[in-house]
């Protein structure tokens, strides 16, 4: 009974990780499209990431879309806890003139940081407020 359930916790955590992965694919799919909405729709109510709200997360990623045409994330690992999650990734920013390639969480972790509400994951940030 106890190979069951870990069996069963491998496949929730397998689920999980799969549902974060489609999300972060969506969203850059949506940076190289430029829709924003389609970006903001992973973002949950209660976005918060070292002080930013939904309202600055949005401007910092018109932002990056006015100075970028491309988005490619690479997924390097996800730390899951029950309904919250973590992710390491490289954010790759691409323009015809310059590349930025961001180390996910410790350089920005803007869309590192995850929650489980409802079945749903959405982005959730630190939840700190610096």
């Amino acid at each position: 009974m106890l190979a069951l359930g870990s069996c069963e916790s491998n496949d929730s955590d397998t689920i999980a990780q799969r549902e974060i992965r489609d999300i972060l694919y969506d969203i850059s799919m949506e940076f190289n499209l430029k829709n924003m909405s389609g970006i903001m729709e992973h973002l949950h109510t209660e976005y918060r990431h070292k002080g930013m709200t939904s309202y600055n997360f949005n401007a910092l990623w018109l932002d990056r879309m006015a100075q970028y045409s491309l988005l490619e994330i690479e997924v390097l690992y996800i730390d899951l806890d029950d309904d919250y999650a973590v992710v390491h990734s490289k954010n790759k920013f691409t323009s015809h003139s310059e590349t930025l390639t961001l180390n996910e969480p410790e350089d920005s972790g803007d869309i590192s940081y995850f929650k489980r509400e409802n079945g749903v994951w959405y982005i959730y940030g630190n939840q700190r407020l610096y």
